[in-house]
């Protein structure tokens, strides 16, 4: 047998980086079936958030700036409040919340300024006035928000889209294993089946578990400062047993950080493992821990990457709108005809119909005042492929988002267990697609001696003496 021919240091530091592999996302991400699942996921989520909007409407909205100023009084340490508005309140987070998404993408593309003067330099330069960690911390805050000003809000909003995203992003997970292991895609049904038969024990209970762990753990600190309360009897045990309290606030810092950090590992871990949200738990504590430079390392190769994949999406979604928009409204202003709007800026019908801006605003609502009522049904309807088209365009960066972070569970899980790449659960009878076995040849039979008649030729005659 010839001998394998050694690595050389590059293919073994591009092997130990994870950069190899991490580029395969953007092959996985492109995936129908995942980009049909995180598109399906949004629909249900706007869909929910609006219906909660307008159950709370009725009790009136909230400030359209209320998360900017919400920010601005928690940093300099001033008193915030809230403020009636015309704006719903999952509309005024999902603003917020895409808004720091489109700059953290652009703050997180090296080289910015290369491409000033042009159109992606322009647009790079717009998402690019903040770094990623304060766009990350901008989407903290708007949870925060959220969840202090808004509670009985966000807790019936946090268990829906806990619900629907963890039967989509499960389901997106365990594709994305099972191609990335094995180079075989599941189907969308497939998927889902897995997702519904580890729902509750494990997609929805994997990122409560670090929750109630710390909560539980907050509950005993308040107790203990209960007790301190308590006048010298409390004073003495609350000094001499004080070091408890200490260990406890560790923990909650701990389980806290583990969820921030390796959260994202979670729903990867079961979709791979076909474990329960204990074990996927456990996995992404560990791995995080175990190996934390490593893990910042392939978050940023991962985060760079997407957003390079990102502009270069968005940019070409924004290109292919405006030839759309531009061929489809000359032919319904040809040479100027029927143009609508002043005589000092003419506008076609299609401009009015569906307005149209820049990379970050690739759809906005007409002006409804200036439209016929007949020409409101081609304005709603155009919305609502245009839309259609910017959701697939937010479903690739969902589908990139989970994608990319079972990629860095598989590091990880190489890098501390030793664990080969291929390694991935499956099913046997569960409806995935398993590759028949090929039966192994069948040796051949030994010849068998067959006894002929032999022909009556009389009696034999006796030995001789």
């Amino acid at each position: 047998m010839a001998a394998q021919p050694a690595p050389t240091n590059t293919q073994s530091w591009l092997e130990g980086s994870g950069l190899l592999h991490i580029f395969r996302t953007l092959g996985l991400a492109v995936h129908p079936a995942k980009i049909g699942l995180a598109l399906g996921t949004i629909i249900l989520t706007f869909v929910f958030g609006t219906a909660l909007d307008w159950v709370w409407s009725v009790r009136g909205g909230v400030d359209k700036d209320a998360i900017d100023r919400f920010v601005v009084a928690r940093e300099s340490g001033q008193p915030y409040t809230e403020q009636k508005g015309d704006y719903g309140i999952f509309e005024v987070w999902r603003e917020h919340g895409q808004r720091c998404v489109f700059n953290l993408m652009g703050s997180s593309v090296p080289g910015t300024s290369v491409a000033a003067g042009t159109t992606v330099g322009t647009y790079l330069e717009t998402h690019s006035q903040t770094r990623p960690l304060r766009n990350l911390l901008a989407l903290g805050y708007g949870t925060w928000w959220l969840c202090r000003e808004h509670v009985v809000f966000f807790a019936i909003f946090a268990v829906g889209a806990l619900i629907l995203w963890a039967l989509g992003g499960g389901a997106i997970c365990r594709i994305a294993a099972v191609q990335f292991a094995r180079d075989e895609k599941l189907t969308m049904r497939q998927a889902l089946r897995f997702s519904r038969a580890n729902l509750l024990t494990g997609f929805v209970l994997a990122p409560c578990i670090p929750l109630v762990f710390a909560l539980a753990a907050a509950v005993l600190l308040a107790v203990f400062g209960v007790v301190l309360r308590i006048p010298f009897l409390g004073d003495l045990i609350g000094g001499l047993l004080f070091s408890l309290p200490l260990i406890g606030g560790f923990v909650v810092a701990t389980l806290l950080v583990g969820l921030m950090v390796g959260g994202s590992l979670m729903w990867p871990a079961v979709g791979a493992e076909g474990q329960d949200a204990f074990d996927a738990f456990a996995r992404s504590l560990s791995y995080t821990f175990s190996k934390p430079w490593k893990t910042a390392l392939y978050a940023i190769l991962a985060l760079v990457y997407a957003s390079l994949s990102w502009v270069v999406i968005n940019l070409f979604t924004f290109f292919a709108l405006n030839v759309t928009r531009a061929v489809v409204g000359f032919g319904t202003s040809p040479f100027g005809w029927w143009a609508r709007g002043t005589a000092e800026s003419p506008q076609s019908k299609l401009e009015l119909l569906w307005p149209f801006a820049s990379p970050s605003a690739l759809y906005a609502w007409p002006e409804w005042s200036k439209l016929a009522w007949h020409e409101y049904i081609s304005a709603f309807l155009i919305g609502i492929h245009v839309m259609l088209v910017v959701g697939v365009m937010f479903s690739f960066l969902v589908s990139f988002y989970y994608c990319a972070s079972t990629v860095l569970y598989y590091l990880l899980r190489r890098d501390v267990d030793k664990t080969d790449l291929g390694d991935v659960f499956m099913e046997e009878g569960g409806g995935e697609y398993m590759p028949a076995e090929v039966p192994a040849p069948r040796p051949a039979a030994a010849p068998t001696s067959v006894s002929l008649p032999i022909a009556d030729q009389g009696p034999t005659p006796p030995p001789p003496a």
